[in-house]
């Protein structure tokens, strides 16, 4: 993998970690359309996820803390009581991803190899941005608010991340905003949601033997880490603004179009 390919990737993965169009969809659908991946390329894309985390980290910052602090404090202040139940609800939300992605763990492995079923996985998931744009309430819930059984429900949504062309972020959102929460909060959740879960998934690649086993140079990996927080930083940005302005329908006929134009190639080969 020369220096362009790897930028490139870290630009790629940096948005589509975070933008509601899905990273695996457009990996998918580049390997079945332009042939074999560079060299290293699942090797380099999963160490850009510590750069992603990174972005998550700094963007949200202070509500770790905070969350940190509440768990640490003894006592029943309000506000100590509301963090932790923010970070017990990102706990809850967690169950549901967790058993059913185990239990179809094959089954979804297996659409990998499919690229048709990235197209219908796109298309699904701008109908379901487009659905969300137009008829999601204006909720009036923060996270902490939010009852258990709700944040349970977004966790189910994210269960559905790993089909090709489904977005976690996209999913989470959209199943936050039907739950009432309001829409700034309802991107707040899905990020905080987001650090447990990549984290998670990314050392169960490391563990099942899906790590670095290409060598890049420090000087590679450094710069597509950094790239990859910078343009993950700027992804959040952008999908708390469009969300609050109502703008998801923008995210949704993206992804159909990607899906419509992807669809004609490969019936084209």
């Amino acid at each position: 993998m020369n220096w362009l390919e790897a930028l490139a990737l870290a630009v790629v993965q940096g948005l589509t970690e975070f933008l509601p169009v899905s990273s695996d969809g457009h990996l998918v659908l580049a390997g079945a359309l332009f042939g074999d991946l560079p060299e290293g390329f699942l090797q380099f894309e999963l160490l850009l996820h510590l750069g992603t985390l990174l972005a998550v980290l700094a963007f949200y910052r202070r509500d770790l803390l905070d969350i940190g602090g509440a768990f640490l404090q003894r006592g029943a202040d309000p506000a100590a009581r509301a963090w932790r139940k923010v970070g017990l609800l990102v706990l809850v939300a967690l169950v549901p991803t967790f058993i059913l992605v185990k239990a179809f763990d094959s089954f979804l492995e297996g659409l990998h190899a499919v690229p048709a079923s990235a197209v219908v996985g796109l298309a699904i998931n701008g109908t379901m941005l487009l659905i969300a744009s137009r008829f999601a309430p204006s909720g009036t819930l923060a996270i902490a608010e939010t009852p258990w059984w709700k944040a349970a429900l977004v966790g189910l949504a994210q269960a559905a991340a790993p089909v090709p062309g489904i977005s976690r972020s996209g999913t989470t959102i959209v199943a936050a905003l039907f739950c009432g929460l309001r829409r700034e909060e309802a991107v707040r959740f899905s990020f905080l949601l987001s650090i447990p879960t990549v984290a998670g998934a990314a050392t169960l690649k490391l563990l099942e033997g899906g790590g670095p086993e290409t060598a890049f140079p420090p000087a590679l990996a450094a710069a597509g880490i950094a790239l990859a927080a910078v343009t993950g930083f700027l992804a959040i940005l952008l999908v708390l603004r469009w969300t609050r302005e109502g703008r998801l329908w923008q995210f949704g006929v993206y992804c159909w179009a990607v899906a419509a134009i992807a669809a004609a190639l490969l019936a084209a080969r």
